[in-house]
């Protein structure tokens, strides 16, 4: 492989700390990887003495599998970990504690709803902040009862969070943040760990440096503070997840933390053309990153191809269907195939009716590291209902709601409806009615399912969204989903229910859109030929030829939700430098049946004022 001479003084790079600031498509990758074959090649460092660390698994196994082609004997000696193993690890070795996991929000929800049962006598309806609440707050080294200027404390919250890890204390429990707060604090007060860790990682790479956390930043702080053999690599135009509690600042104040630290720019693009390129550094000036001294723009190493495209749509459908044709002529004209395709969106909500058309044009797609939205729990419990008032003989839709939300109707009611309906042969539906009501909690459970099924079946609806629309009003479905999180921690609930709500206007018939619904829960992509459809924090590290970025609307990119600005320019600005060769905008005039403006960034992208061209290197 060749590399460019800031690429070679990277990977040369030997003894002290070094910041490599890696724009986009800069192959920051094959810099960190090949540093570390040439440590141990050149340098005759051990393998065993490395360690490199990132952000993700997916990261991780990238590294390791690069590693294994190019030193296929030594790599398995490297240390390569996600900062979760290498703190997990760190507390096995000097824990005397054998803790179980506690990895899956729901299971931190169970422990935190019977905190606050115990208190104030009811569930938790903003579970999902609470859990941010903590976990941010944890990764920023913050026991409870402690503040900065950045994180006030909020009284309710903090007694939650208290309360949250006696519990876990009483029971040997630790949680996926504790993998890295523990480790920091083995580190921090046994010397004998710290001697350890420092003599076993005599040289440490980071990754992505701009998406770490305090706490993953102060467990690499005490680990080299003895050899000073730092090298991280990151971008701070592409921090995307402030929100959880990265920052950006641990790469942009390297120098400052570290004397003599070496800094090398990586800004040769090899991943997109000259125009994208100079679309790239153009929306970049807007980004406040960009006025730090250290900030170098990107030039292209391909030459211009298309410039970027901006389209503006009537609404949400004629922009999937309008992008579905338009895919169909890429592939018509024989340039790319499916799988060079990518759209991409700021919620997974937005996908939908890119599911819908795609579907309806005969696109193969395939949702990246996520589902489809019929499978959706918010969205599978209303359509149950409408199956279920559809046909009452539909045992599938009655077992998925008869207790969501909550009624009081648990395992003793399940069997006993089930042995009803066994002995009986009649449908679950039926034989709910054959149960003992004596008992108030069966009864009040039992008439609420009657009412919103024979309610279904009996109003005169207009359209299913109508019915949509009644079914979450009675059952009060947003406030159940939004209490209820799930492991994926989807903040796109409520969203995903407006879009499906909104889709289902186009129907009057219950029966027509449930068929539709089915045969759209049916396709399965099994061939890898496929248009990927992702929200834009999934295409982090992702790159194609084609890339269709689409929801360019005030309210949706930047999100309504998300009240640090600059993080959403950062985000449109990795959305931006995920295509290759061709880009496609756009935004729509409405979404959901709600007039929208255009997006603020569409002017900071598409306006006059072009940079001059840059000559390929």
């Amino acid at each position: 492989m060749n590399f460019n001479d800031n690429q070679k003084e990277a990977i040369n790079f030997y003894k002290g700390c070094c910041n490599v600031i890696a724009s986009a498509g800069s192959g920051k990758t094959g810099v960190l990887v090949n540093r570390i074959v040439n440590l141990i090649n050149e340098y005759n460092v051990k393998p065993q003495n490395i360690l490199a660390v990132t952000f993700s698994k997916k990261a991780k196994d990238n590294i390791s599998n690069r590693l294994e082609k190019l030193i296929p004997f030594q790599y398995q000696s490297v240390y390569v970990e996600t900062f979760h193993s290498l703190g997990y690890k760190i507390i096995k070795m000097f824990e005397n504690v054998n803790y179980d996991l506690l990895t899956y929000d729901w299971k931190k929800t169970q422990i935190l709803n019977s905190i606050n049962k115990n208190k104030y006598g009811s569930d938790i309806e903003n579970i999902s902040d609470i859990i941010q609440y903590i976990s941010i707050r944890k990764n920023n080294l913050l026991n409870p009862n402690e503040s900065n200027a950045k994180f006030k404390l909020d009284t309710d919250n903090n007694y939650l969070y208290e309360e949250y890890e006696k519990e876990k204390d009483t029971e040997n429990v630790i949680d996926y943040d504790d993998m890295l707060t523990k480790a920091y604090e083995i580190l921090k007060d046994n010397p004998d760990a710290l001697k350890y860790c420092q003599n076993q990682f005599q040289f440490v790479l980071v990754d992505e440096v701009q998406d770490i956390n305090k706490a993953q930043y102060e467990i690499i702080k005490l680990i080299c503070q003895t050899n000073k053999n730092l090298f991280i690599v990151g971008d701070f135009l592409q921090n995307i997840f402030e929100w959880r509690g990265s920052s950006n600042k641990f790469i942009i104040d390297f120098k400052n933390d570290w004397k003599n630290t070496k800094i090398i720019n990586l800004t040769t693009n090899y991943r997109s053309t000259n125009d994208i390129v100079i679309f790239a550094n153009h929306f970049a000036k807007s980004i406040p990153e960009s006025q730090i001294e250290d900030y170098k723009e990107s030039d292209a190493f391909k030459p211009d191809l298309k410039k970027p495209e901006w389209k503006l749509y009537e609404n949400e459908f004629d922009e999937a269907d309008k992008i579905a044709i338009k895919i169909n002529e890429l592939i018509s004209s024989e340039t790319y195939s499916y799988k060079d395709i990518a759209s991409l969106a700021r919620t997974n909500a937005q996908l939908q009716n890119f599911e819908t058309s795609f579907f309806n044009a005969h696109i193969p797609y395939q949702i990246v590291d996520g589902q489809s939205f019929v499978e959706k729990k918010e969205n599978k419990i209303v359509l149950s209902y409408l199956r279920l008032s559809d046909n009452i003989n539909d045992d599938e839709a009655f077992e998925y709601i008869y207790n969501k939300p909550n009624r009081w109707l648990g395992k003793a009611f399940s069997d006993e409806v089930k042995s009803l309906a066994n002995r009986n042969h009649i449908s679950l539906y039926c034989a709910m009615f054959k149960i003992d009501r004596r008992n108030w909690k069966f009864k009040k459970g039992i008439d609420e399912i009657c009412t919103v099924i024979n309610s279904l079946k009996e109003k005169e609806f207009k359209t299913v969204k109508q019915q949509i629309h009644y079914i979450r009003d009675k059952l009060d479905i947003d406030k159940y989903i939004m209490s209820d999180i799930n492991e994926d921690n989807d903040t796109d609930k409520i969203e995903n229910l407006n879009s499906l709500e909104h889709f289902a206007s186009k129907y009057k018939n219950t029966k027509e859109f449930l068929d539709y619904m089915d045969s759209l829960g049916k396709q399965k992509s099994t061939i890898t030929d496929c248009v990927q459809l992702m929200t834009i924090h999934k295409a982090k590290g992702l790159e194609y030829p084609v890339v269709f970025l689409i929801g360019l609307n005030e309210g949706t990119l930047p999100h309504y939700r998300n009240e640090n600005i600059n993080e959403e320019m950062r985000l449109a600005y990795v959305a931006i430098t995920r295509a290759e060769n061709e880009l496609y905008c756009s935004s729509t005039k409405s979404l959901y049946g709600k007039t929208m403006e255009i997006s603020s960034f569409k002017n900071m992208m598409f306006d006059d004022a072009k940079p001059n061209k840059k000559k390929r290197k």
